[in-house]
């Protein structure tokens, strides 16, 4: 951890005071605990505090979902020079990408227990209310430690917060010991949470949230033995325990299932409209179970953009922000820039094709492009679609033409942007250049029946009918043929779950970890220059067949030699790095 002493209350609480708009009246350096956790307000003041590292930059905000969990089969960096990180790999313990996320979630660690260790120094507040509060806090606490062991494996276990230099060295706790303890809090926390029904939005964790965190932390636990064997590893996984594990998971899902509180909203595209115009299941079906919230445009003191759409996902190549004509209009007249980190792969591409899957093909990956006036401020004057993709009577949006390219072209081009995140649906003006109020997918509930699919598969011998009914109702949501019927075996079965998985939740952050659990990132990596070298590979991005090269070590991430400078008691790095 970085000298975490150096977070004081003074300045955590100056970071809660840009981060809340009605903070308290107090002055900071009043603020000790002796001092605060006095009021209702001010344990929800220092609850925002704990759950504010979701929606930074180096977590949802925006890396994880580009230079650390973005280095996967479905997508690339889309520049020829790469950038140092995971996502090109070519990171390494010095990669600053992977110190802010060690460090941020050590933050967010240090919070929790801050608030864990003083929710109860007024007992006059309502035990209701500090219950709540500190089932809010535990849950984060294990949410953030699942991303450690899940980055790193081994990490140093904190239950306690640090508020002197003293106490900074700390061994690496074995991650089945980490394991251990999440799940113990995270069943301690479960009753005294929010249900879904109980709330308007989706930015604070519900007992269906944890349920379903809960179940993709027992199948990454499942899969723990894949990559310790992949880099010489002793195995810290049994037979039974690994199907005790998928137990687990199928039972936490068959709950949130059961309880008749979630459903799959059609078409598929609507559960990120709402994350893109600020609604929650706007349909009134409670798909989206938990989102990092984003909001504003940083044009007021509390800094709570993040930059969905803007690094991954899809919006204008021209910035109309300091254009005072154009920066608080919406919708086609101003998209709102994208820097189009992110763009979807061939094998992406193919697998929508080869299941004739256009619901979700042209949702995620970009079906047009913006064209633009050639003089200044070269504003948008259309969309051209590649060919198949413009609606056969589409000839206008917003009064601009929509215009298809030749067949030939674009299918020389089936590499393209990711658009799942969009912000010429954003609401906020005058758009910001670099920051969006774009909300980010944590879980959702196609995600549970997915993986109540696959848990269910991996305890039976061969796929059951509660297996084929979660699979096929995901995919019936997307118009394509239901697998009812089809006779699969449990391989089979396995497989398809696979490929529904990258289909339906490609560029949500997931597809690095669900191939480390399978066991597949390497191999997986390592074919895609067959991908690469074809035809439907852009020619101008072949360059990305050198972001594929990927060591069995970046089944783990490197412990960052910053953190190994002060914390004396971790002495070595995870092999390879």
């Amino acid at each position: 951890m970085k000298p975490i002493y150096k977070l004081s209350f003074f300045v955590l609480f100056a970071f809660l005071a840009t981060s809340c708009s009605d903070f308290l009246d107090k002055e900071p350096h009043t603020l000790t605990p002796e001092t605060y956790f006095n009021t209702e307000s001010e344990l929800q003041t220092f609850l925002t505090g704990v759950y504010s590292p979701l929606m930074q930059e180096p977590f949802y905000g925006s890396d994880y979902l580009l230079t650390n969990g973005g280095g996967d089969d479905l997508s690339f960096y889309q520049r020829s020079n790469p950038v140092d990180g995971i996502i090109c790999n070519n990171a390494n313990s010095g990669n600053s990408s992977v110190l802010k996320f060690w460090r941020l979630l050590y933050d967010g660690i240090n919070r929790a227990n801050m608030l864990l260790e003083n929710a109860d120094n007024n007992t006059a507040i309502s035990q209701n209310v500090r219950d709540k509060v500190k089932a809010e806090a535990l849950f984060l606490r294990s949410f953030y430690y699942f991303n450690l062991v899940q980055g790193w494996g081994d990490v140093p276990m904190r239950l306690a917060s640090v508020n002197s230099p003293d106490n900074l060295n700390l061994a690496r706790t074995p991650k089945q010991d980490v394991y251990n303890q999440v799940i113990k809090d995270i069943n301690t926390a479960m009753p005294f949470l929010y249900t879904s029904d109980q709330l308007s939005y989706t930015g604070r964790v519900t007992q269906s949230a944890a349920k379903a965190i809960l179940a993709r932390i027992y199948l990454f636990r499942a899969g723990e033995n894949y990559r310790d064997i992949a880099v010489g590893m002793s195995i810290t996984n049994t037979t039974d325990s690994i199907q005790e594990y998928f137990t687990h998971a199928r039972d936490l899902c068959m709950e949130i299932k059961n309880s008749g509180l979630h459903g799959l909203v059609k078409p598929y595209s609507s559960i990120f409209t709402d994350m893109c115009t600020d609604k929650y299941n706007s349909t009134g079906i409670r798909e989206s179970i938990w989102e990092a919230e984003e909001a504003g445009n940083r044009s007021t003191p509390d800094q709570a953009s993040g930059r969905a759409g803007n690094t991954f996902g899809f919006g204008a190549t021209k910035d109309y922000s300091t254009n005072s004509t154009y920066a608080s209009l919406k919708g086609m007249s101003n998209p709102g820039y994208s820097y189009k980190f992110i763009y979807g792969s061939l094998k992406l591409y193919e697998m929508y094709e080869s299941e004739g899957d256009t619901a979700r093909c042209d949702w995620n990956i970009a079906p047009y492009e913006y064209t633009y006036a050639t003089a200044a401020p070269n504003q948008v004057t259309g969309r051209q679609y590649y060919f198949g993709k413009k609606p056969a009577a589409l000839t206008t949006i917003e009064g601009l033409p929509c215009t298809q390219l030749g067949q030939a072209s674009s299918d020389a081009n089936k590499t393209r942007c990711d658009a799942k995140f969009r912000r010429e649906l954003e609401q906020v003006t005058p758009k910001n250049k670099n920051y969006t109020p774009i909300n980010v997918p944590i879980i959702h509930y196609s995600d549970v029946l997915l993986m109540l699919a696959e848990a269910e598969n991996e305890i039976n011998d061969v796929p059951s009918g509660l297996a084929y009914s979660c699979l096929d109702e995901v995919r019936l949501r997307a118009d394509i043929f239901p697998l009812t019927g089809s006779g699969m075996t449990k391989e089979d079965f396995r497989v398809a779950v696979k490929k529904e998985r990258a289909m339906e939740l490609c560029f949500e952050g997931i597809r690095r970890w669900d191939l480390i659990r399978w066991g597949d990132y390497y191999s997986a990596m390592s074919e895609m220059p067959n991908y690469t070298s074809r035809a439907g590979w852009g020619t101008n991005l072949k360059y990305a067949e050198n972001y594929y090269k990927v060591s069995v070590y970046y089944n783990f991430f490197p412990i960052p030699d910053m953190e190994m400078s002060v914390n004396k008691l971790i002495v070595k790095n995870n092999p390879g790095w």
